[in-house]
Protein backbone atom coordinates (compact mmCIF):
# COMPACT_ATOMS: atom_id res chain seq x y z
CA UNK A 1 0.00 0.00 0.00
CA UNK A 2 1.13 3.61 -0.92
CA UNK A 3 1.13 6.05 1.46
CA UNK A 4 -1.49 7.54 0.16
CA UNK A 5 -3.64 4.44 0.79
CA UNK A 6 -3.28 5.57 4.30
CA UNK A 7 -4.64 8.85 4.55
CA UNK A 8 -7.55 9.37 6.75
CA UNK A 9 -10.68 10.39 4.79
CA UNK A 10 -11.44 14.25 5.32
CA UNK A 11 -15.25 13.47 7.45
CA UNK A 12 -14.74 11.38 10.79
CA UNK A 13 -17.83 10.93 13.14
CA UNK A 14 -17.52 12.69 16.42
CA UNK A 15 -15.04 9.78 18.57
CA UNK A 16 -16.98 8.56 21.91
CA UNK A 17 -15.47 9.93 25.33
CA UNK A 18 -12.37 8.15 25.78
CA UNK A 19 -11.42 4.70 28.00
CA UNK A 20 -10.23 4.69 30.79
CA UNK A 21 -8.45 2.05 32.72
CA UNK A 22 -10.59 1.51 35.68
CA UNK A 23 -11.28 -2.69 36.01
CA UNK A 24 -9.32 -3.53 33.15
CA UNK A 25 -8.67 -7.23 32.44
CA UNK A 26 -6.34 -9.79 30.78
CA UNK A 27 -7.04 -7.52 27.21
CA UNK A 28 -6.61 -4.30 28.76
CA UNK A 29 -10.15 -3.51 27.94
CA UNK A 30 -13.21 -3.18 29.95
CA UNK A 31 -16.12 -5.64 28.86
CA UNK A 32 -18.91 -3.74 27.57
CA UNK A 33 -21.45 -3.49 29.68
CA UNK A 34 -24.26 -1.54 27.85
CA UNK A 35 -24.22 -0.66 24.21
CA UNK A 36 -25.64 3.29 23.33
CA UNK A 37 -28.67 2.98 21.30
CA UNK A 38 -30.05 -0.47 22.08
CA UNK A 39 -33.38 0.65 23.49
CA UNK A 40 -33.83 2.56 19.92
CA UNK A 41 -32.33 -0.71 17.77
CA UNK A 42 -34.96 -3.14 20.08
CA UNK A 43 -37.93 -0.84 19.05
CA UNK A 44 -36.99 -1.80 15.07
CA UNK A 45 -38.39 -4.89 13.65
CA UNK A 46 -35.35 -5.46 11.11
CA UNK A 47 -35.08 -7.35 8.24
CA UNK A 48 -33.40 -10.06 9.68
CA UNK A 49 -33.55 -11.42 13.46
CA UNK A 50 -29.92 -12.69 14.02
CA UNK A 51 -27.54 -12.02 16.48
CA UNK A 52 -23.79 -12.84 16.80
CA UNK A 53 -21.04 -12.71 19.57
CA UNK A 54 -18.02 -10.39 18.38
CA UNK A 55 -14.30 -10.92 20.09
CA UNK A 56 -12.59 -7.82 20.08
CA UNK A 57 -9.36 -6.77 21.10
CA UNK A 58 -9.30 -3.31 19.98
CA UNK A 59 -9.36 0.56 21.84
CA UNK A 60 -11.35 1.24 18.60
CA UNK A 61 -13.60 -1.60 18.40
CA UNK A 62 -14.73 -1.62 22.12
CA UNK A 63 -15.44 2.51 21.71
CA UNK A 64 -17.05 2.40 18.19
CA UNK A 65 -19.13 -0.50 19.94
CA UNK A 66 -20.26 1.06 23.28
CA UNK A 67 -20.85 4.47 21.66
CA UNK A 68 -22.56 3.97 17.49
CA UNK A 69 -22.93 0.38 16.91
CA UNK A 70 -26.55 0.27 17.70
CA UNK A 71 -27.19 3.77 16.87
CA UNK A 72 -25.80 3.06 12.63
CA UNK A 73 -27.49 -0.60 13.15
CA UNK A 74 -30.64 1.18 13.92
CA UNK A 75 -30.36 3.55 11.42
CA UNK A 76 -29.57 1.35 8.99
CA UNK A 77 -32.58 -0.57 9.18
CA UNK A 78 -35.06 2.77 8.47
CA UNK A 79 -32.48 3.93 5.69
CA UNK A 80 -34.14 5.24 2.19
CA UNK A 81 -33.34 6.38 -0.72
CA UNK A 82 -30.33 8.74 -1.26
CA UNK A 83 -29.00 8.16 2.75
CA UNK A 84 -29.29 4.19 1.79
CA UNK A 85 -27.58 4.97 -1.69
CA UNK A 86 -24.73 7.07 0.44
CA UNK A 87 -24.04 3.94 2.83
CA UNK A 88 -24.11 1.51 0.44
CA UNK A 89 -21.52 3.43 -1.54
CA UNK A 90 -19.79 3.99 1.55
CA UNK A 91 -19.40 0.44 2.60
CA UNK A 92 -17.74 -0.39 -1.11
CA UNK A 93 -14.84 1.98 -0.41
CA UNK A 94 -14.34 0.78 3.28
CA UNK A 95 -14.72 -2.71 2.12
CA UNK A 96 -11.97 -2.15 -0.64
CA UNK A 97 -9.51 -0.38 1.54
CA UNK A 98 -9.62 -3.26 3.86
CA UNK A 99 -9.19 -5.56 1.35
CA UNK A 100 -6.19 -3.88 0.24
CA UNK A 101 -4.73 -3.14 4.06
CA UNK A 102 -4.87 -6.67 4.84
CA UNK A 103 -2.96 -8.26 1.42
CA UNK A 104 -0.15 -5.40 2.91
CA UNK A 105 -0.67 -6.38 7.03
CA UNK A 106 -0.47 -10.66 5.81
CA UNK A 107 2.92 -9.96 3.84
CA UNK A 108 5.04 -8.28 7.09
CA UNK A 109 6.96 -10.60 9.16
CA UNK A 110 5.59 -10.83 12.20
CA UNK A 111 6.23 -12.06 15.93
CA UNK A 112 3.78 -13.97 17.34
CA UNK A 113 1.87 -12.49 20.90
CA UNK A 114 -1.32 -13.55 22.68
CA UNK A 115 -4.18 -11.11 22.99
CA UNK A 116 -7.09 -11.74 25.13
CA UNK A 117 -10.23 -10.63 23.18
CA UNK A 118 -13.21 -9.52 25.03
CA UNK A 119 -16.46 -10.20 23.98
CA UNK A 120 -20.03 -8.70 23.18
CA UNK A 121 -23.98 -9.51 21.88
CA UNK A 122 -24.77 -8.05 19.07
CA UNK A 123 -28.14 -8.13 17.45
CA UNK A 124 -28.08 -8.04 13.48
CA UNK A 125 -31.50 -6.92 12.40
CA UNK A 126 -30.16 -5.99 9.08
CA UNK A 127 -27.73 -7.28 6.26
CA UNK A 128 -26.01 -3.62 6.47
CA UNK A 129 -25.57 -3.93 10.08
CA UNK A 130 -23.72 -7.65 9.52
CA UNK A 131 -21.34 -5.38 6.84
CA UNK A 132 -20.59 -3.31 9.83
CA UNK A 133 -19.71 -6.41 12.01
CA UNK A 134 -17.46 -7.66 9.16
CA UNK A 135 -15.49 -4.32 8.93
CA UNK A 136 -14.79 -4.47 12.77
CA UNK A 137 -13.75 -7.78 12.49
CA UNK A 138 -11.56 -7.26 9.71
CA UNK A 139 -10.39 -3.77 11.60
CA UNK A 140 -9.45 -6.05 14.86
CA UNK A 141 -7.51 -8.61 12.31
CA UNK A 142 -5.22 -5.67 11.18
CA UNK A 143 -5.13 -4.27 14.62
CA UNK A 144 -3.62 -8.01 15.63
CA UNK A 145 -1.61 -8.29 12.51
CA UNK A 146 0.01 -5.10 12.52
CA UNK A 147 0.84 -5.40 16.37
CA UNK A 148 2.84 -8.50 15.44
CA UNK A 149 4.78 -6.63 12.67
CA UNK A 150 5.58 -3.58 15.10
CA UNK A 151 7.24 -6.73 17.63
CA UNK A 152 9.25 -8.14 14.48
CA UNK A 153 10.14 -4.68 13.81
CA UNK A 154 9.14 -5.31 10.34
CA UNK A 155 6.58 -1.41 10.27
CA UNK A 156 7.21 1.68 12.18
CA UNK A 157 4.79 2.57 14.87
CA UNK A 158 4.10 5.82 12.91
CA UNK A 159 3.01 3.33 9.39
CA UNK A 160 0.92 1.43 11.94
CA UNK A 161 -0.73 4.64 13.55
CA UNK A 162 -1.48 5.83 10.34
CA UNK A 163 -2.90 2.41 8.77
CA UNK A 164 -5.29 1.96 11.87
CA UNK A 165 -6.69 5.59 11.60
CA UNK A 166 -7.29 5.11 7.96
CA UNK A 167 -9.04 2.30 8.78
CA UNK A 168 -10.41 3.67 11.56
CA UNK A 169 -11.98 6.57 9.44
CA UNK A 170 -13.42 4.30 7.13
CA UNK A 171 -15.84 2.67 9.51
CA UNK A 172 -15.96 5.86 11.39
CA UNK A 173 -17.71 7.47 8.15
CA UNK A 174 -20.07 4.89 7.86
CA UNK A 175 -21.59 6.05 11.33
CA UNK A 176 -21.17 9.84 10.10
CA UNK A 177 -23.43 9.17 7.12
CA UNK A 178 -25.76 7.66 9.80
CA UNK A 179 -26.52 10.51 11.39
CA UNK A 180 -28.29 12.67 9.46
CA UNK A 181 -32.35 12.04 8.33
CA UNK A 182 -33.02 10.43 5.09
CA UNK A 183 -34.52 14.00 3.45
CA UNK A 184 -30.96 15.36 4.13
CA UNK A 185 -29.75 13.14 0.61
CA UNK A 186 -30.31 14.12 -2.94
CA UNK A 187 -31.70 10.98 -4.78
CA UNK A 188 -28.28 10.12 -5.97
CA UNK A 189 -26.74 9.59 -2.60
CA UNK A 190 -25.12 12.80 -2.24
CA UNK A 191 -25.00 14.51 1.52
CA UNK A 192 -27.26 17.82 1.47
CA UNK A 193 -26.35 18.89 5.24
CA UNK A 194 -24.29 18.33 7.77
CA UNK A 195 -25.22 15.93 10.80
CA UNK A 196 -24.78 18.76 13.68
CA UNK A 197 -28.79 19.13 13.77
CA UNK A 198 -29.17 14.93 13.85
CA UNK A 199 -26.49 14.45 16.58
CA UNK A 200 -28.98 12.10 18.85
CA UNK A 201 -27.38 9.32 20.54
Amino acid sequence: MSVTDMEVPEEKSKRTAPLTSDNARESGLRPLQRLTGDSRLARINGDTLAQTELPYHSRFAREFLRGDFNFAAAKMTVARGGKLLAIESEFRTAEAWFKKAMVWADALPKRQTVVYPEMVTLQIKHAMSGRLVRLLTIYDQLFLKTMGALLARAVSAESRQRALEAGEARISKIGYLCIPDNDCFAPEGVLLSGPSDHTEH
